[in-house]
């Protein structure tokens, strides 16, 4: 006799992720209290940018080698 195989309980999330979402920077914020991107001065913009793009290229280069690089 075939064995019958039966879906997941719907209260069993095991397995199951939340899908991500996307936080827009550049459009008006979520909170009110936070100042809009184009009303930051020139320097603090080019800053959180140059943050950013180290933050990723950091991500980049351990997801790809699979361990942290040195600092």
């Amino acid at each position: 006799m075939a064995r019958k195989t039966t879906a997941p309980a719907i209260g069993d999330r095991r397995g199951r992720r939340r899908a991500a979402q996307q936080l827009d920077l550049f459009e008006s914020p979520v909170a009110t209290d936070l100042p809009n991107w184009p009303d930051l001065p020139k320097e603090v913009r080019e800053a959180l940018t140059g943050l950013m793009v180290r933050l990723i290229l950091e991500h980049a280069r351990t997801t790809v080698s699979g361990a942290a690089a040195p600092p």
